[in-house]
């Protein structure tokens, strides 16, 4: 768990030196990026948001699939969503020594403000939203305003939802499946992502 949240709360290339069952997470974390990122139903959710938000279609439409998880959690998992994530954060709190400085300090902050949580709301994804926004403008230099861009859900909410019940089966089985040896640094995974800053999703 710690792993497949890493590469969202701590870009850049994973050191050999992380517990190995951590580096296996975070490598499949980013078996999963590059399966999504050239997947057409992903491409066809971000086609919508791509006039209006541009390089952050692809963080928006993958936020947006863990909204739509969070709404149809119990056709995916048998654990109620709640039971779920009060899991995820006793385990991450649990282990907090087996996480880069950086990040022991993201979940703490993952955890008081229950980001997991915010998915299933519009109201909570434009609070995730908002916060990803204020990391995005310190670390530009330039005002980026994301929280808008929950607006789209109405009108494409339906599309979305589409889509993922569509696309999210075909990513479960990809991991299921057999993988080449991956490589820590990422670079043949990740090309042309821009890693969503300071948070981590459902999905994950």
């Amino acid at each position: 768990m710690i792993g497949n949240l890493l590469p969202d709360l701590v870009p850049g290339p994973l050191s050999p030196e992380l517990d190995p069952e951590v580096l296996t997470g975070a490598l499949n974390h980013k078996r999963v990026d590059a399966f999504t990122d050239t997947h057409p139903v992903f491409a066809r959710s971000r086609a919508r948001l791509r006039h209006r938000h541009g390089r952050y279609s692809a963080i928006l439409t993958d936020m947006f699939y863990d909204h739509v998880l969070a709404l149809h959690w119990g056709r995916y998992h048998d654990q109620p969503l709640g039971e779920f994530i009060d899991r995820a954060y006793t385990a991450l709190a649990g282990h907090t020594h087996l996480m880069p400085d950086p990040m022991a300090g993201i979940t703490g902050r993952m955890i008081e403000q229950d980001w997991l949580g915010s998915y299933a709301t519009s109201d909570g994804m434009r609070s995730v939203l908002k916060m990803m926004s204020a990391r995005f403008s310190e670390r530009l230099g330039r005002a980026v305003e994301l929280e808008h861009a929950v607006d789209d859900l109405r009108p494409h909410g339906n599309d979305f939802e589409d889509d993922f019940h569509e696309f999210f089966p075909e990513l479960t089985t990809y991991v299921n499946g057999p993988h080449p040896p991956a490589s820590p640094s990422g670079d043949s995974v990740t090309q042309g992502v821009l890693a969503p800053a300071d948070t981590g999703g459902l999905a994950d």
